[in-house]
């Protein structure tokens, strides 16, 4: 009884071992997104923002985005996963960019030190990071390099957009 007992006890300590390392996936619009950082209780918050953004070439073209951050819940960092999809002025998809790295509370902005900031900064080794302030509960705006709104925030916006574990 004694050996079995001590058999049940490694496996349950091995099972909880590896559920804290367990990566869940969800799936939208044929797109795998991978959730990690969740504990063994699978307890993560997940926001999803997305929306058209003008391109710098100013002949119509524009970027559509989608920005799924993944954090555990009661805290403020946590992953992201952003989709940049490049679409011509006649509406044409083209060119899709990916990455994924680390999401970074931070406070203020030049104009406003209270504000909430979203910092995206790629694992890939790249020092481009994306700054998504922090409009509402259901929108975000992306900022510059140096973190300064656009003098046209609607032009910039993200809103947020459901997503299912």
């Amino acid at each position: 009884m004694k050996k079995f007992v001590f058999t049940v006890l490694a496996v349950a300590a091995l099972m909880a071992c590896q559920s804290n390392h367990k990566q869940a996936k969800m799936l939208d619009e044929d797109e795998a997104v991978e959730i990690v950082g969740a504990d063994s209780t699978g307890m993560v918050d997940i926001f999803a923002y997305e929306g058209t953004i003008p391109s710098e070439s100013g002949k119509g073209d524009s970027i559509d985005y989608l920005v799924i951050i993944t954090q555990q819940i009661d805290t403020v960092n946590g992953v992201y996963q952003l989709t940049q999809t490049y679409v011509t002025a006649d509406g044409k998809a083209g060119q899709q960019m990916k990455s994924k790295g680390k999401k970074i509370f931070h406070r203020g902005t030049p104009r406003n030190k209270m504000s909430k900031v979203y910092k995206l900064v790629p694992d890939s080794g790249s020092n481009q990071t994306v700054n998504l302030w922090v409009e509402s509960d259901t929108t975000v705006v992306l900022l510059d390099d140096q973190m300064n709104a656009p003098d046209k925030p609607e032009k910039f916006r993200l809103k947020a957009t459901p997503h299912q574990k």
